[in-house]
């Protein structure tokens, strides 16, 4: 997937569970470990997926990994050394009804590997049946290990989109490799492209590529020379490990980060057949003038960002940059600052930079995080009422982190009852104050500062409402619900607490008894 060498690798791989350094009201942490993470996902119920290289799709749900993989792609199946392997997830936007997600991962075929896209379908679970899978794209040679790419994701089209690498060295002459590689110049096999298919692996009625001069190369890979591949959206690329969707937008729009030779790493903007220049150009910049690149193709499309290895930004730390991998859009309204946004990461560097289009039109990078290891893959997701970015890095073996803004983290639960007087009275008492511990009950740890809570008043002999605050504070002037005699009433509320991890209750109505209810759903750090 990248280019690092053994020595970058190890001393990733050595380096301690931390958090990256990030700007000022930002909290970086470390989820879990999970070893040689690669790519990640969300799936409308809120669960994480994350896959790693040696073939396992695991399920993060409710502030915890699970124990039994989702699916695990075994010896035999799977080819998982070099930068082969399980490489990319995508959850469809129907997932609710048809519980489909999609995976590219390189497999076994008599001897020889090759990546494969393929849908498979969960159960009425978190577990994958292996038997459920519907192979999509096929035989996509891995000759030399490393340029798979392996990104799927839907575009608001509906459509998934795939990315594919150049395969290292030339499929067609073994000994043609790095910058000699031209297998992306054939329009007629699925490297160096980005595809474009629908959710059961047929073509879109608008991929550029159709009618006469064209064939389907799902299954083999390719079909003869001379013709195209009608999988194919763009071309002309050298490693595509990663892309990204830009959000809340009705068309696709998405960026393209392409992994750079010896030095120019890329981000190119996602154009309905367009050439994008590999092996003629890195990036802007003459690579070969011969064979497939003699003459110079016309019309090549030029990344609208590059930065140089060793020149990143000149006379900074930044210098050592030099493998572009995950990307992710900001989504508007987010993060204060930072619409229309779009972060990147190096993975030789372990940094992630903010790069935004300024006057004129030039785009400028400045950095966002550093100290992040060989991140693989970025995403936004939830974090409790909000969203945060989520990002995978090799270091320490292999970590999950989680990027939000603001002074708290958020950390989901499954709902569970911390207050019930019904069943462990007694009831509230008109205008007396009760206190409640909630630290070490229903999952909620010492550390935590505030609760998110859904508060239900049940049989309230008179008007009024509650409030509730910290134990061992003064009582605040605002309420959190408000009700009627008789009513059951319930409303969402944030609750801090106390240094003993307790909050205080005030029965704000004039007569009788209520009965409370409080179902906790998450805590803040």
């Amino acid at each position: 997937m990248l280019r690092s060498t053994l020595v970058v690798l190890l001393t990733l791989l050595a380096l301690p569970l931390s958090a990256a350094t990030v700007p000022t009201g930002f909290t970086d942490v470390s989820l879990f470990a999970l070893g040689s993470p690669t790519a990640l996902a969300f799936t409308p119920d809120g669960r994480l997926l994350v896959t790693t290289q040696g073939g396992q799709l695991r399920v993060y749900k409710d502030g915890a990994l699970l124990a039994t993989p989702a699916l695990s792609l075994g010896a035999g199946v799977l080819c998982s050394n070099f930068e082969r392997g399980l490489l990319g997830v995508a959850v469809d936007p129907d997932f609710a009804s048809n519980r489909f997600v999609y995976l590219y991962y390189t497999h076994v075929v008599g001897g020889a590997c090759m990546n494969r896209v393929s849908r498979f379908t969960f159960g009425t679970g978190d577990t994958i049946d292996p038997a459920s899978e519907l192979v999509l794209v096929d035989n996509m040679p891995s000759p030399a290990g490393n340029h798979n790419a392996g990104d799927v994701h839907f575009g608001p089209d509906g459509y998934l989109y795939i990315s594919v690498g150049d395969g290292g060295c030339d499929y067609a002459s073994p000994t043609q490799c790095g910058g000699n590689n031209d297998a992306s110049r054939d329009e007629y096999i699925l490297l160096g492209k980005i595809l474009r298919i629908t959710k059961t692996g047929d073509i879109p009625a608008t991929n550029p590529f159709q009618g006469a001069g064209t064939a389907r190369c799902n299954v083999t890979g390719q079909t003869t020379a001379g013709n195209k591949c009608q999988e194919t959206f763009a071309w002309g690329f050298r490693n595509p490990f990663r892309f990204a969707m830009k959000p809340d937008v009705a068309e696709p729009y998405f960026f393209i980060n392409d992994v750079g030779q010896a030095a120019w790493e890329e981000i190119d903007f996602g154009t309905a057949g367009g050439d994008f220049g590999w092996n003629c150009r890195e990036g802007a910049h003459t690579n070969s003038t011969t064979g497939k690149c003699s003459p110079t193709p016309p019309d090549m499309v030029e990344p609208f960002f590059e930065y140089q290895h060793g020149g990143f930004v000149p006379g900074t730390s930044d210098n050592d940059c030099g493998s572009i991998t995950g990307g992710a859009f900001v989504p508007n309204g987010l993060w204060p600052g930072y619409d229309d946004a779009f972060l990147f990461a190096d993975f030789n560097c372990g940094k992630i930079f903010t790069i935004r289009q300024g006057a004129g039109g030039v785009w400028t990078a400045v950095r966002f995080a550093s100290g992040a290891g060989g991140v693989t893959s970025m995403i936004f997701g939830p974090n409790g009422p909000s969203q945060a970015l989520y990002y995978l890095t090799y270091a320490g073996g292999g970590q999950v982190h989680r990027v939000s803004f603001g002074p708290f983290d958020y950390n989901t639960l499954t709902p569970c009852r911390l207050v019930d007087t019904r069943s462990a009275g007694p009831a509230l008492a008109a205008g007396s104050t009760r206190t409640f511990n909630a630290a070490g009950s229903c999952g909620i740890p010492a550390t935590a500062s505030t609760i998110a809570v859904n508060v239900t008043v049940i049989g309230a002999s008179s008007s009024g409402n509650l409030q509730m605050w910290p134990a061992g504070t003064p009582a605040p002037a605002t309420s959190v619900i408000s009700f009627q005699a008789g009513q059951t009433r319930a409303n969402n509320a944030f609750v801090t607490l106390g240094a003993s991890g307790s909050f205080s209750v005030f029965a704000g109505f004039p007569t009788g008894s209520a009965h409370l209810v409080v179902d906790v759903v998450g805590w803040f750090e």
